[in-house]
């Protein structure tokens, strides 16, 4: 029948998951796992690490995270694309924003419901652990999601052994019903191995400044937070077997590669009225009287020349928002440089970083400022920062001046 993990947390989990994330990818190998999730508390912390890991031995990274909730509840979140990979990273820094409200003092993370609802896209959202899970705690506050995420949205069944499971899992099969959502196994794994429980059980014993004997409330009793074999599910939930293949059909949804999808791309200043190009080539056009006065008429050609072939260069590349980005971070150093020498130091006039190395033979970076080498003039050769072959983006070295820096 098959069984995917769900829900399990690694040491990025801080005192509470008790295994690296390469140890639950390694062990899950062995136990003939398929795919395995990493969800840590509020954070992708391990997921790189883990997705990494889990390509090194066969299996596939669900990529995802147990978020805290205003009020404490907790939902699992599993990425379904680069989308939702986004849309999870700004959850994560909404929670995170009010942690520090001032020197000294520290908050728990906490994301707003309305928020969660909102930015839902890309994502599969479940309904939580036994003890802290949205399910659990707030049903009204589940069926809200459960309207906002529609066929995205799953109960989580747990049975870590403890008092209650029957009734909380009855209860949760209700509140399934009742949304008309769908039920799925998860066993929220702290450890790779029993061998690993005991280090778990010290953990939280920390976490709560406490001894063993005075946590023994909060830890997770009965050894049940270990990654068990797929085949073991059928025997836990009896009653629960299409929840536990669901979890089959629902990772298959789940495709995003944080080792594959993840290459980083320059904004493409798309907020803007023209392409990211036509504004490059604007910015560029400003500066070209300035730079290549018309007195100069064979200069001037070879320029012109010169600029059309590089732009067509850069618009191949997909390279516009790269140089548009190193404009303003530059205009922005321009800015600075006046406030602190002043509009009418001597010092005003110059430049607020000069390129340096290859970019010099750029005519776009003399144009945008980026560069203070006429490479028309000096007959200098773009090949070395710019050509098809790249094999990554250019560089650029502004140098800006201690005085502004």
């Amino acid at each position: 029948m098959g069984y995917v993990e769900l829900h399990a947390h690694s040491a990025y989990s801080f005192l509470d998951g008790a295994s690296h994330p390469e140890e639950l990818a390694f062990r899950a190998a062995e136990l003939g796992y398929e795919a395995l999730a990493l969800t840590d508390h509020d954070g992708v912390y391990g997921s790189l690490e883990f997705a990494h890991a889990a390509k090194l031995v066969g299996i596939r990274a669900i990529t995802g995270a147990e978020v805290t909730l205003v009020g404490g509840s907790h939902v699992t979140l599993l990425v379904e694309s680069a989308v939702g990979y986004a849309s999870l990273c700004r959850l994560l820094t909404a929670a995170h924003a009010g942690t520090r409200p001032k020197e000294g003092e520290l908050l728990p993370p906490a994301l707003d419901l309305a928020l969660l609802a909102e930015s839902s896209e890309g994502l599969v959202c479940l309904s939580g652990c036994a003890r802290t899970g949205l399910g659990v705690r707030d049903s009204n506050a589940a069926v809200e999601l459960a309207r906002a995420f529609g066929d995205r949205f799953y109960i989580e069944l747990q049975r870590p052994f403890e008092r209650g499971d029957a009734r909380r899992n009855a209860l949760l099969r209700d509140l399934a019903t009742h949304t008309d959502t769908q039920t799925v196994v998860t066993g929220n794994v702290h450890a790779h191995s029993l061998r690993r429980t005991a280090l778990q059980d010290v953990l939280v014993a920390i976490r709560h400044r406490t001894s063993l004997d005075g946590s023994e409330r909060e830890r997770r009793g009965n050894r049940e937070s270990v990654l068990r074999a797929p085949t073991e599910l059928d025997e836990l939930f009896p009653d629960d077997r299409d929840a536990v293949r669901r979890t089959v059909e629902l990772a298959a949804r789940l495709e995003f590669d944080l080792t594959a999808e993840l290459g980083y791309r320059y904004p493409d200043f798309s907020d803007g009225t023209e392409p990211a190009i036509r504004q490059l080539a604007q910015v560029c056009e400003a500066a070209f009287a300035d730079r290549y006065p018309p007195s100069n008429s064979l200069l001037l050609e070879q320029a012109r020349r010169r600029l059309r072939e590089e732009l067509a260069l850069i618009d191949e590349l997909g390279l516009a928002g790269f140089f548009l980005l190193h404009w303003e971070v530059l205009e922005l150093a321009r800015e600075c440089a006046n406030e602190v020498r002043g509009r009418d130091s001597p010092r005003r006039s110059l430049p607020p970083g000069r390129g340096r190395g290859s970019s010099v033979g750029s005519i776009v970076c003399y144009l945008t400022g980026l560069s203070h080498v006429d490479p028309v003039a000096s007959n200098l050769s773009l090949g070395r920062f710019l050509n098809r072959e790249l094999s990554s983006v250019p560089d650029i070295d502004l140098d800006f001046p201690r005085d502004i820096r």
